[in-house]
């Protein structure tokens, strides 16, 4: 391996290299032709391949004339680095092994030589630049048509994917209207639809969020409070079919205060989306804040004969005497 005596700031300094493509070749030519070489690279050369002056000259401008068509350009803020091909390697290809030059853009002048004992005119056989400037247009061509051809499966995946989906879109649509249209038609009163209701069965404005309750005890208890409010789905379930409408709060409150005070009737289940509590035959659901009952034992499809409300099996706890 070879250096050249260049200034301290260019072996040292961290630069940032961009990879550009190679030069044209008239291009690199004439920069090849026109650049100035600087003594300490001259000398470096001249003592690395035992060589005069003017062959250094000659040879530096017609290395550098076919690195820059052929080889690994970077470009940085300050010049050029040029690396030659593989191809031009006399060892094995790797990096130190190959011949490079660093030019500043801002004089046009070559300030670093890097490059094996051997010199690149030394070597036995070299491949024509004509030959070795196609196989690197063959070799670009072949990596665009790969290009275009993963960006063709890329976007014809997209496609399947999208029309998969679509495809699950409807089958799912299709699937909720068929469930629907299979669910039995409610033949008792019922509260009007997306209201939520008090324990006295006046209409209010459905709460927003609150923080979710995470554990079963703080459950069973928020659950009960009397500012929980009823959903119209769970006052409208099959369940309640037979309790005229101006009981049905109460009877929901009797439903809901029995399975959560008794952790033997009612089993609680927390899940992401909703809190699940079942019990004696009847499942019904709070929102995770516990402030709302969103369903109890919804309408399913069938001709199954769904459990009834019985108010003797649902009973509020007697309220407390006061001394």
């Amino acid at each position: 391996m070879t250096y050249n005596s260049a200034p301290r700031s260019v072996g040292r300094t961290e630069v940032q290299w961009t990879a550009v493509d190679p030069f044209a070749p008239d291009e690199a030519r004439v920069l090849a032709q026109q650049v100035e070489i600087s003594p300490a690279v001259r000398r470096a050369y001249v003592a690395a391949h035992i060589v005069s002056d003017e062959t250094a000259e000659q040879q530096i401008r017609q290395l550098l004339e076919r690195i820059l068509q052929t080889g690994r350009i970077a470009r940085s803020p300050s010049g050029w680095r040029a690396r030659s091909h593989k191809a031009d390697s006399p060892d094995d290809g790797s990096p130190e092994s190959s011949y490079a030059f660093i030019l500043d853009s801002a004089c046009r002048r070559v300030v670093a030589y890097l490059g094996p004992a051997v010199s690149w005119f030394d070597q036995e056989t070299h491949i024509p630049t004509e030959d070795l400037l196609h196989q690197l247009d063959e070799r670009r061509r072949m990596e665009a048509e790969a290009q275009r051809l993963k960006a063709r499966r890329q976007e014809e995946q997209a496609q399947r994917q999208a029309a998969h989906e679509e495809r699950m879109r409807v089958e799912r649509a299709e699937a909720e209207a068929r469930r629907v249209a299979a669910l039995p038609v409610p033949t008792w009163p019922l509260f009007d639809a997306d209201q939520a209701y008090d324990w006295d069965g006046r209409a209010v404005p459905l709460p927003h969020p609150r923080r979710p309750v995470t554990d079963e005890e703080s459950i069973r208890r928020a659950g009960r409070r009397p500012d929980v409010l009823f959903h119209a789905d769970a006052l409208n379930s099959p369940f309640f079919r037979d309790v005229p409408l101006e009981e049905r709060p109460q009877a929901l409150r009797a439903v809901v205060d029995s399975l959560l005070r008794a952790p033997t009737k009612g089993r609680v289940t927390i899940g992401p989306a909703s809190i699940t509590v079942n019990g004696l035959k009847v499942t019904f659901t709070l929102t995770p804040d516990c402030a709302v009952v969103r369903t109890l034992n919804p309408p399913k499809p069938g001709n199954n004969e769904p459990a009834r409300y019985r108010a003797d099996r649902w009973k509020l706890p007697r309220p407390k005497k006061s001394e």
